[in-house]
């Protein structure tokens, strides 16, 4: 403080100028705060609006998935564009699939499919009204080639075919048959099949209901009506020897599965009992497990070509079990999908395809199997699915239906459209076509088309929506 006057009106108008700037300071903090919370309220509500409408678009998409796929994609895709998430891009992806699919097969007269496919994709083989097609799938595949090939042969020499199998290289072939009988095919020459030696069934025994191939085609496995299960010497197929016969009893058998060794087998009763059957000798099969997996009945059954892994469905639930053991398998973790009625596993076990009575196909990752994740569904003009194939990569994949025939799924960029299936789809021709104002209005509900890309024009491009 200071008793000079002068000084004093000296000082005076600094101090003033100094409150003036600390008062437009604060001014300034108030009004930079108070738009801060604005904008983080502003930016908070707009958020919550892009999530509320991808997730309706999302649920619009999934309802027209099967009835009106090209609307249910733009409208998948615009759901992933508004809110990039692991249940939009799964919704979109499942869309997407629907166009990897073909129609391989007309359905059987009687409804009861049979198919096979061999591990690296290219040999698949369907009953027919005439028989057992073979076809080669590699123009199937090749998206540049619209004239696909028609079946290279077919299969001749059983009245009713009732069931197939394939070796793992697709060369060797075995045919069931009503008689109990099965017929072992040369396929080196898939386009010229050689027909092999007949496995005869049992006098009275029935019908071949289940077989089986190892993976190099030396053992072969045919369950008849009776419920007895036997077991083939091929190592010469010109002179196939019956090593074995298993009584399994009054259960039969409902579902069979062989590793591709042949030397462990897995099969379900009619009462959904499953037991594992060590057949390391073959003159002399070891019962290993009974019951092998407890808990609940059996559905459904699928095994790895390893024989290390074996998926067991029952009426809710597939469970995932470890045979590194068979007489002790263990329980190692599971899937809540409802109504699987086939399984088919790749042969390392890293990748299972489920199908259910309702139609709809499941694509599982079980690298690790203790947490088994989604891949994708397999959807569209199925209403029952009866048999199932994957290929050794899983980029192959085949779904039969009694009503609508045997259809081929494409899989080869599945893990790509799965990490971006907005990119994947925007980078395809046609795959962009835009939302109008009608659609936007109808399945968006009132939100202001305008705040995601939407002009006077009265179109919204679904690849740039901001």
């Amino acid at each position: 403080m200071t008793d000079d006057p002068a000084e004093a009106r000296r000082s005076s108008p600094r101090s003033g100028r100094r409150l003036a700037m600390v008062l437009a300071l604060c001014l300034v903090l108030g009004v930079g705060a108070g738009g801060f919370a604005w904008k983080r309220e502003h930016d908070k509500a707009s958020s919550q609006e892009r999530l509320a409408v991808a997730r309706l678009l999302a649920l619009h998409a999934a309802e027209l998935r099967d009835t009106d796929p090209v609307k249910a994609r733009k409208l998948g895709a615009a759901a992933v564009a508004l809110h990039a998430d692991e249940q939009t891009r799964a919704g979109l992806t499942d869309t997407l699939l629907m166009w990897r699919r073909a129609h391989l097969a007309e359905p059987t007269p009687t409804g009861v499919q049979a198919m096979a496919l061999s591990t690296d994709g290219r040999i698949a083989l369907t009953k027919g009204t005439d028989g057992v097609s073979v076809f080669d799938l590699r123009t199937w595949l090749d998206l540049d080639i619209t004239e696909k090939a028609d079946r290279l042969a077919v299969l001749k020499g059983l009245e009713e075919v009732t069931a197939v199998a394939l070796s793992a290289d697709g060369r060797t072939a075995l045919i069931g048959g009503d008689d109990g009988s099965a017929i072992v095919w040369d396929l080196t020459d898939p386009a010229r099949p050689v027909r092999g030696t007949t496995l005869e069934g049992r006098a009275k025994g029935g019908a071949a209901r289940k077989i089986a191939l190892s993976g190099d085609g030396r053992t072969a496995l045919v369950a008849d009506d009776d419920g007895d299960l036997l077991v083939w010497n091929l190592a010469d197929r010109s002179r196939p020897v019956r090593s074995s016969v298993i009584e399994a009893g009054h259960d039969g058998v409902q579902d069979l599965a062989l590793s591709g060794d042949g030397r462990t087998a897995v099969t379900v009763g009619e009462r959904g009992s499953t037991v594992v059957w060590n057949l390391a000798d073959p003159k002399h099969p070891v019962r290993s497990a009974d019951p092998a997996f407890p808990g609940s009945l059996t559905e459904a059954l699928g095994m790895s070509g390893d024989g290390r892994i074996a998926l067991v469905a029952g009426a809710e639930r597939v469970r995932a079990w470890y045979l590194h053991n068979p007489a002790a398998p263990g329980e190692t973790g599971g899937m809540d999908v409802p109504d699987v009625t086939q399984i088919a596993l790749t042969p390392d076990g890293r990748r299972a395809l489920l199908g259910t009575s309702l139609g709809d196909g499941f694509l599982w990752d079980l690298s690790r199997p203790a947490r088994p994740v989604r891949l994708a569904a397999l959807k569209g003009n199925t209403e029952d699915v009866n048999a199932v194939a994957l290929s050794a990569d899983s980029r192959v994949a085949l779904m039969a239906d009694p009503y609508r025939g045997i259809f081929l799924w494409d899989l080869h960029d599945l893990d790509r459209v799965m990490a971006d299936p907005l990119g994947a789809m925007c980078s395809q021709a046609g795959g962009g076509d835009p939302l109008t104002r009608e659609e936007w209005t109808r399945f968006a509900g009132d939100a202001d088309w305008t705040r995601y890309g939407g002009d006077a024009s009265g179109v919204l491009s679904v690849c740039s929506m901001r």
